[in-house]
């Protein structure tokens, strides 16, 4: 679910904030009730009204409506804020609202919703149905809700969906997670864990996203999912052999699509100066801004799981690299090296929250221990994975690691001549040659066989 909405901090000076600041009381006279909400609103996101005070003396009744305008605009002048919201308000760029009925609250609760709907449409309810009341809002930009408390409305208040389940899956793991232990979360990458500092992200980022955690912003939630990508942004810029360490904390398996995607992308745009109205509502069109943006998915064969943990770093030669659960440095994408870069992560459909473990400074031991491993004939895909035994007829023993790097899912059972390495399953090896690919994923030899093996 999303995070409550509130009343913004700007406001009317006729506006009082009470409950807190779920409740908008007009103190004196008829105008000056301008608010707003205190964080963007989401596509089909449902604002639920609850007509708290109304009076009979005065003429007209509550405006609502949505803004493109972040209200801290109006923070360092009051006196941009007008008497009402129409016309005063609505002739300027960024700003529709409109006069509600004032039978369009239920007779029994007194509550009414709102909604706007990715066509740009805002839709009210009435106790005979959905009516639409705005048309033409720029829903690619961040949206916040407007309310002006007119008239013989006196006071509001935002209440929670009714229908609203007892308990969310974002309301489990805003219980569950902050209260684990580093040691506890992160079974991958263990032996750096040490070295390895803790960071939040940015206040900063994308409209359908809810950051906490138990001291700092180091969890980020991609609420309402269907409508919208969320975009996180990382503290610092992503230096030669510095390293980012995050990990999954929840994967919507009731998604019917049979890979996951998360997507890395960088900027040369300082994000710790980004405000939230610089931010697309559709992330995709970030890489058409001036700006170098750059942006790729994380494509498995095998969709994500919850705990999964990914490391991603920079070369000297412009490469940022990606490991798995400890697995192998694997080139992701290449970038201009000339230039700083900060790092952002997208949440799409599936993948729902994610934790920011922390940055590691230099990572030259991991890159000379994985040197070491794949020169070796039996390269384990993992630093700190179980090796599997299997004993032959003569008692020798073997040492293999026990999945595949391609799919990370079956075990390895085929070995690559002629360089003999044993790193894929039989699917993947046989696949990849029917494909073309005919380069041993450890040594880049040229295999022209690929041979199955059973051990016993």
């Amino acid at each position: 679910m999303n995070q409550s909405l509130r009343f913004h901090t700007v406001h009317g000076e006729n506006i009082q904030l009470t409950r807190n600041m779920t409740i908008a009381k007009r103190v004196d006279s008829f105008c000056k009730g301008i608010t707003f909400s205190d964080r963007n609103i989401a596509i089909r996101e449902k604002i639920f009204i609850h007509l708290v005070t109304k009076a009979v003396q005065w003429t007209g009744f509550l405006r609502i409506g949505v803004t493109t305008v972040d209200p801290n605009t109006h923070r360092t002048n009051p006196n941009s804020l007008p008497r009402h919201a129409c016309p005063d308000l609505t002739c300027r760029p960024g700003y529709w609202a409109k006069c509600v009925p004032e039978n369009c609250f239920d007779t029994t609760t007194r509550i009414t919703y709102f909604y706007v709907t990715e066509d740009g449409d805002l839709f009210l309810n009435t106790p005979t149905g959905e009516i639409s009341l705005l048309t033409g809002i720029a829903v690619r930009e961040p949206l916040w809700a407007l309310f002006d408390v007119y008239g013989n409305t006196i006071s509001i208040e935002i209440v929670e969906d009714p229908n609203r389940p007892a308990s969310s899956v974002y309301d489990q793991l805003k219980q569950l997670y902050p209260q684990y232990a580093y040691d506890q979360q992160q079974r991958h990458f263990q032996e750096y864990q040490s070295i390895v500092q803790p960071s939040e992200f940015l206040p900063t980022h994308g409209p359908s996203i809810t950051l906490f955690g138990n001291t700092n912003r180091s969890i980020a939630i991609l609420e309402n999912p269907q409508s919208t990508d969320g975009i996180v942004f990382l503290p610092e810029p992503l230096a030669v052999n510095s390293a980012y360490l995050f990990q999954i904390l929840y994967v919507n398996n009731s998604t019917t699509r049979s890979t996951s995607t998360l997507q890395l992308g960088l900027t040369n745009v300082n994000t710790t100066r980004l405000q939230q109205s610089d931010l697309p509502r559709d992330i995709d069109q970030l890489i058409n801004r001036s700006e170098y943006w750059i942006l790729n998915d994380l494509i498995k064969v095998k969709p994500f799981e919850r705990n999964d943990a990914y490391l991603f770093t920079l070369t000297s030669d412009g490469i940022v690299q990606i490991s798995h659960n400890s697995s192998l440095l694997q080139d992701f994408i290449h970038i201009d090296k000339t230039l700083s870069l900060y790092p952002f992560l997208v949440l799409k459909q599936d993948v729902l929250a994610i934790r920011l473990i922390g940055k590691i400074k230099n990572i030259e031991k991991l890159r000379a221990r994985q040197q070491e491993l794949s020169s070796s004939n039996f390269s384990p895909v993992s630093l700190n994975r179980q090796l599997s035994n299997a004993s032959t007829s003569e008692t020798k023993s073997i040492r293999l690691p026990q999945d595949c790097v391609v799919c990370l899912d079956r075990l390895i059972d085929t070995v690559l001549i002629p360089c003999g390495h044993l790193c894929l399953c039989f699917q993947c090896a046989t696949a990849m040659h029917d494909k073309g690919n005919k380069t041993c994923p450890i040594c880049r030899t040229t295999s022209t066989l690929c041979n199955r093996i059973y051990l016993v």
